[in-house]
């Protein structure tokens, strides 16, 4: 359950029109967007944030690096949508599970290396 107030086309004009939109898309109005809801604003710069970012990369690609930090970050709810996306995308089980294996290393190098304060030596030139 959501610690915050959800709003189901009960937002702003703005986030009422968007949230339409989102459900004809959709079939539903997902959560993550009655969340985002009050603000109509806000809910379309999120948006437009999600569709600028990685410009430039194929579908499967951004699926598998939004797979890889979500299952850093511990959003199930990111993990279950994209995991969705991304098979739709043409990415196998295999490179889902791949793409978390690398992030999951990466994340205890990289905690490792800030809890030590390493300083880096392998810096490009």
């Amino acid at each position: 359950m959501a610690s915050i107030k959800m709003y189901e086309k009960n937002g702003d004009a703005k986030a009422q029109q968007i949230q339409s939109n989102l459900e004809k898309h959709f079939g539903k109005l997902p959560n993550v967007f009655k969340a985002m809801g009050r603000n109509g604003d806000f809910l379309e710069a999120m948006l437009k944030l999600s569709e600028v970012a990685g410009k430039g990369l194929d579908a499967k690609t951004k699926e598998l690096i939004i797979i890889a930090v979500s299952a850093v970050n511990g959003c199930v709810y990111c993990l279950d949508a994209h995991r969705s996306a991304a098979l739709q995308a043409g990415v196998t089980d295999e490179e889902i599970t791949a793409a978390i294996e690398v992030a999951a290393a990466i994340s205890a190098f990289n905690n490792f290396n800030k809890g030590i304060d390493l300083e880096s030596d392998l810096k490009s030139k």
